[in-house]
Formats: C-alpha cells, sequence, structure tokens
C-alpha cells in the first residue's frame, strides 16, 4: 500500500477534518496542532503537533495506536478497508481508543 491510496487519502483527510472542528468548537482561541503523516517502510507514521499518534500498516490498512514514539501497540483499534475507514474508534482529540478489557 502506498500513502496515495483513495482509503488512506480519506482517512487522514477526515482525521484532521474532526480534529480542527473539536478544537474550533472546545478551543477556539488556541491554535489547532498540524496532522501530518510520515511514510516509513512498514508504516505510515501519524503525528499531532511532534507526538505520534498512531500507526497505519502498509500490508493490511490496519490503525495502530502508538505504543511509543517509534512502535505501534499490538492490536489495531480499526481498519482503513472496513466501513468506518478506520475511524470507528478514532476520538477527534485523542487519536485510536484504547482496548477495553
Amino acid at each position: 500500500m502506498t500513502v496515495a491510496t483513495p482509503q488512506f487519502q480519506t482517512f487522514f483527510t477526515e482525521r484532521r477534518r474532526r480534529f480542527l472542528e473539536y478544537m474550533a468548537t472546545n478551543y477556539p482561541r488556541l491554535d489547532a496542532e498540524a496532522i501530518r503523516y510520515e511514510d516509513g517502510s512498514r508504516y505510515i507514521r501519524i503525528f499531532r503537533g511532534s507526538s505520534c499518534e498512531a500507526f497505519i500498516d502498509k500490508t493490511n490498512g490496519d490503525v495502530l495506536k502508538s505504543a511509543s514514539w517509534r512502535a505501534p501497540a499490538k492490536w489495531p483499534r480499526g481498519n482503513i478497508f472496513d466501513a468506518s475507514n478506520g475511524l470507528g474508534t478514532y476520538d477527534a482529540h485523542t487519536g485510536p481508543a484504547y482496548l477495553r478489557g
């Protein structure tokens, strides 16, 4: 998978839109942090400001929460190829949801 896939572009555009809407509604006086991505060999890393919030596995489209700045958490939180485009458990402010157990 490359970052040029329509599914990834839809995921990233919608993620950015939701975050900007959240910031404008809840914190209108603050500047919203930039949301960007970096294409790696296996993962696409999603950043909010200088923090890594998620990884997209390029082999299967899984959305993974960040365990650290360099590594994803073990279990997927969604998939960019599912009906919700990977955003079903994605919070507008904090990113991928924690697993409930």
